[in-house]
């Protein structure tokens, strides 16, 4: 301990000293508590938190959704149909995802879309891809 009163002298605190079974001193110089902390401790917030409140989905809105998305489906995206209805475009798309047929439409036009491009568009989006997984 004489030891720990000249280290504190030094500048360095010592906040507690403990024999282990080796015989071994451990010496700590951080508190083994920590201290209590108030809110009026804290700084500032910088942005003040709002949480959104969730909309209730009835079945009502549940089945507009599913009735304009199966509609037209190429209008009534998921982010339009999200704005429409105030709520998350995730919910929309849980509730009404896109038809199948749809995503095979989207597809085909995206292949067709890669059919077109020349060999060096193709490279240069294949190594895009490529260096993406390297993530």
């Amino acid at each position: 301990m004489g030891s720990a009163v000249a280290r504190k002298s030094l500048g360095t605190n010592v906040h507690f000293t403990e024999t282990l079974e080796d015989g071994s001193i451990f010496v700590s110089r951080v508190p083994k508590t920590m201290p209590e902390i108030s809110e009026s401790d804290l700084p500032p917030l910088v942005r003040k938190y709002n949480p959104v409140p969730r909309k209730e989905i009835t079945s009502e809105l549940r089945q507009s959704l599913i009735s304009l998305r199966n509609e037209d489906p190429a209008q009534w995206t998921a982010s339009k149909l999200a704005k429409k209805f105030d709520i998350p475009k995730q919910r929309v798309l849980a509730i009404a995802p896109c038809p199948q047929w749809r995503r095979e439409e989207i597809h085909q036009a995206k292949d067709a879309e890669w059919e077109k491009l020349g060999y060096k568009k193709r490279l240069i989006r294949l190594n895009r891809v490529r260096r993406r997984l390297l993530w």
